[in-house]
């Protein structure tokens, strides 16, 4: 597997990279798009089943953004393990200081995605329990108002800070 991901990274850095960034484009501008309608242009619902079916829309459009997850979740699993040889070696020993730090945001990086997954995942299952006709919530509102107020902009502005994070990782080689 090392191999592969070595041969993969040397023959093809720049498909994986852009691949990465354009699968981590769609999600946190998908997110940014998401929250602007969900937050200026559909404030006042008139009715329930305009919510609801809100709640629907942004279920699609998690589904729709699982894919470019898992992509972005393998492209920087290459690129983080093809770099690692330059930060430590096989001992787990530093070789660069320079090489250890980027390495370090390089982790920080991971821990972020891992956030943003699993918020992205609590919002689907709360989108869920809003579109669910056999939830035991009064209206769909109950379960809406967190995604739109807290949740969505929790990871737009995480995937701001990734983004920002991986201009700089890309600048400091």
């Amino acid at each position: 597997m090392r191999d592969f991901i070595y041969s993969t990274m040397t023959d093809h850095a720049t498909a994986v990279i852009f691949l990465h960034v354009l699968s981590a484009v769609i999600w946190v501008g998908g997110m940014a798009a998401l929250w602007f309608f969900a937050k200026f242009l559909g404030k006042h619902p008139s009715n329930e089943q305009r919510l609801a079916s809100r709640a629907a829309l942004f279920k699609k459009f998690f589904t729709f953004l699982a894919p470019f997850v898992l992509l972005l979740f393998v492209t920087s699993l290459f690129m983080a393990l093809g770099y690692k040889d330059n930060a430590v070696d096989e001992l787990g020993f530093s070789l660069d200081p320079h090489n250890l730090e980027l390495y370090k945001y390089i982790n920080i990086k991971g821990a972020i995605w891992m956030i943003m997954t699993m918020n992205m995942i609590f919002m689907a299952w709360i989108l869920n329990r809003a579109s669910c006709k056999l939830c035991h919530v009064k209206k769909a509102t109950d379960c809406f108002w967190m995604v739109t107020t807290y949740l969505l902009p929790i990871n737009v502005i995480l995937g701001g800070v990734e983004i920002y994070i991986g201009v700089f990782l890309r600048s400091s080689f």
